[in-house]
């Protein structure tokens, strides 16, 4: 069809070509969270393609995360889950802006505190040293679905301040600015129930109580531990991939 996105003189299949679209549409929220996907009829319309694409488009689509066909009713748009591979060693911003996607930030507090048992020991160094202690909401393409808490060793030569941050300051690059060249990081990951302070910032209800919670311990080249992090992920929002190699040979 004139006009339309999706057309024969790509070398794409029809089919990736109408899942881009549907996909671009639902990550900018011309479709949005909750509603339902035009009829089949309607994409016919519009694209000018056949049954048969638009099937294979939405079946990927489901296939991803994106929607959910009710019978009856049309395809469901699901909310985004964030994805993350396991054996990479990246930021939040890093990760979204590797996908296309657009990280920010809102800033709860940054102030100096002490250290305290659990965070010293991360960070190898005593309960009464100082650290500063960055919380932030994590958001991703204007959604929010994290709770961040970082803390920071506070003998790295240089002050941490609000002013040091904004919506789109990324920790990592502003500790790189400092000249710490970060080399790796330790990391767990396990669920939780939601406590009465992430349902209230990652607006989870009752029913939806589970989140993703992950501990991070990030370390300098010479492996020194610079940052440790202790981050809430919406369940529903945000899943990880790992890629598994066979070290036996098929034995």
């Amino acid at each position: 069809m004139e006009g339309s996105p999706v057309t024969k003189a790509s070398e794409a299949p029809l089919y990736y070509q109408l899942y881009s679209v549907l996909k671009e549409r639902i990550i900018d929220g011309v479709y949005a969270v909750g509603s339902i996907l035009p009829s089949e009829s309607d994409m016919i319309q519009e694209f000018g393609v056949s049954r048969i694409t638009i099937r294979r488009a939405l079946a990927d689509l489901e296939n991803d995360g994106y929607i959910e066909k009710r019978k009856g009713k049309g395809s469901l748009v699901l909310r985004m889950r964030l994805e993350r591979p396991l054996t990479v060693f990246n930021s939040f911003s890093g990760d979204a802006l590797s996908r296309g996607d657009r990280p920010s930030s809102i800033i709860l507090s940054l102030e100096r505190v002490l250290a305290g048992v659990h965070v010293a020991e991360k960070l190898d160094i005593l309960a009464s040293d100082e650290v500063f202690a960055l919380i932030r909401l994590r958001l991703l393409n204007g959604r929010i679905v994290a709770l961040h808490k970082s803390y920071i060793r506070a003998d790295l030569g240089f002050e941490v301040t609000q002013e040091d941050f904004g919506e789109d300051t990324s920790l990592y690059s502003f500790l790189e600015e400092k000249g710490i060249v970060l080399g790796s990081a330790d990391e767990t990951v396990e669920a939780r129930l939601a406590s009465s302070e992430l349902r209230r910032y990652l607006f989870i209800d009752e029913q939806s109580c589970a989140v993703v919670y992950k501990e991070r311990v990030t370390y300098d080249a010479r492996m020194r531990p610079v940052e440790f992090s202790e981050n809430s992920y919406r369940g529903d929002q945000y899943k990880y991939s790992v890629h598994i190699v066979n070290v036996t040979g098929g034995k």
